[in-house]
């Protein structure tokens, strides 16, 4: 009897399941935190304020309420500040201030249940509101002034092309590798947004997902998986949360000194957050993306860019863009045909989505890709892709998952009709059988009911004397 034999077998006729990228929140992000770290992260004022503008009206309301108040508060107190404490502003807004321990139920002298404000949070948002404490980037009265400031607009430029080079990178455009520190290159393959092929490099599915987002959201969930690996790295978590609130209360276009930061801003300077003119400069300049991406982590709606695609039903696809991350962002999924300036025409074909589909890039990704940057036009028929181009690329989905496998052994070389008779029976009463030859006397079990199956046979051939 051979028992150590997989097999695969047919499975179900459908499409590849993709798992859909997560975004925390700043809530759900302090919230997994640690206690003692939120308590330290809490002592910094640009935290608590970044944190309390995030919160809805409800719970500001609320936040605002009990800020000077030292004492507990009784609970039927807070109630009768509400009309329904039932109703679904104020649910949410209790869950969010629960959530991140903003405050908690005491009990207090009268035997009453009481609230409080978190105590370094009431500190810190008060000296945010209110002025006074130590200076967020700390004095620099011996520094010399920046001798060559830099503009708004020089700013903008230099963020937007940083960026687009980490997302080229991801997508195998043309870019050099210099461009791209092998530090920020390791975040990105720790992510699982690209992965390895030899000395080559791919976009993965989580990574495509992450192209079709906004660009603050981008770096929010970037800047997330790096702040998940500041241990690592050898950097202190709520130094560099904390920094990073800062940044989102800065001024455009104005300096400011680096202090012990240095080694994070060197690693936001590779991504564009932050502009210095050399690694030995004392100032630094934030960038709109620094100042912006907070605002991707409160779930605040951003601005949408007008779309530059347009499909038709014979598959041609139309980039008006002379965008070269968009461009290969297109090529991904389809042919280029010609190039002229601000404008690719491309063909998506079989292979071309076959390709995509085998860098772990699925039909509904693509598909949705097509319409979030759907040009004005196309935006105005209905369905925006044309449902043969939407039907197609489903069905050349399809061609990859019409087989899945799944470990199973076989059984066989079975003496006789009646052994391989009694072996099956008690496979199918068990309900483990995946596949069943009776004239050849081959069985395939899967590996669950594999054990009952063999310690059956032992015991089935030491009763009969085989």
């Amino acid at each position: 009897l051979d028992s150590d034999k997989s097999s695969g077998i047919n499975a179900e006729y459908g499409a590849v399941a993709v798992e859909k990228v997560k975004i925390r929140n700043i809530h759900e992000y302090i919230q997994k935190l640690p206690q003692d770290t939120q308590n330290l992260l809490y002592t910094h004022p640009a935290t608590c304020l970044a944190l309390f503008r995030s919160l809805t009206e409800t719970a500001q309301q609320y936040v605002m309420r009990l800020l000077f108040i030292t004492r507990p508060v009784p609970l039927d107190t807070l109630t009768s500040w509400v009309v329904d404490v039932r109703h679904k502003d104020n649910l949410t807004a209790t869950k969010q201030l629960k959530s991140v321990r903003l405050w908690s139920v005491i009990k207090m002298e009268t035997g009453e249940d009481g609230v409080s404000l978190h105590a370094n949070f009431r500190m810190g948002l008060r000296t945010a509101l209110c002025g006074g404490g130590r200076p967020w980037y700390g004095t620099h009265d011996d520094l010399e002034p920046d001798k060559k400031p830099k503009t708004v607009e020089f700013l903008d430029n230099y963020s937007k092309e940083r960026w687009e080079c980490l997302l080229q990178y991801m997508v195998g455009g043309d870019t050099e590798s210099d461009k791209v520190s092998p530090d920020i290159a390791n975040l990105l393959l720790q992510s699982g947004m690209i992965q390895k092929s030899g000395s080559e490099h791919a976009i993965t599915s989580t990574g495509f997902q992450f192209l079709l987002l906004d660009t603050p959201t981008q770096i929010w969930y970037f800047m997330l998986k790096y702040l998940d690996r500041c241990d690592s790295i050898g950097l202190n978590l709520t130094t560099c949360l904390a920094f990073i609130f800062q940044l989102s209360f800065s001024t455009l276009g104005k300096a400011y000194p680096i202090g012990s930061h240095g080694t994070f801003v060197q690693h936001l300077r590779q991504i564009g957050l932050v502009y210095q003119r050399k690694h030995t400069s004392p100032w630094f300049y934030p960038t709109r993306h620094a100042i912006e991406f907070i605002s991707a982590g409160s779930n605040k709606p951003a601005e949408k860019k007008e779309g530059f695609l347009v499909v038709e039903t014979n598959f041609r696809i139309y980039a008006y863009t002379a965008n070269e991350l968009d461009i290969a962002l297109v090529a991904l999924f389809s042919e280029p045909l010609h190039r002229f300036d601000g404008f690719l025409v491309g063909h998506i074909t079989r292979e071309s989505v076959q390709m995509a589909l085998q860098n772990g890039i699925s039909a509904r990704q693509i598909l949705d890709f097509i319409e979030s940057h759907a040009h004005p036009q196309m935006l105005k028929s209905k369905p925006i892709v044309p449902p043969t181009v939407t039907d197609q690329v489903h069905l050349w989905e399809m061609e990859r998952s019409r087989l899945s496998t799944e470990d199973g052994v076989l059984y066989s070389q079975f003496l006789s009709d009646t052994d391989f008779k009694v072996v099956l029976d008690f496979a199918q009463n068990i309900d483990c059988v995946m596949w069943s030859n009776i004239p050849k006397r081959l069985l395939v079990v899967n590996k669950k009911g594999h054990s009952d199956v063999k310690k059956y046979w032992k015991s089935y051939k030491k009763e009969h004397g085989d």
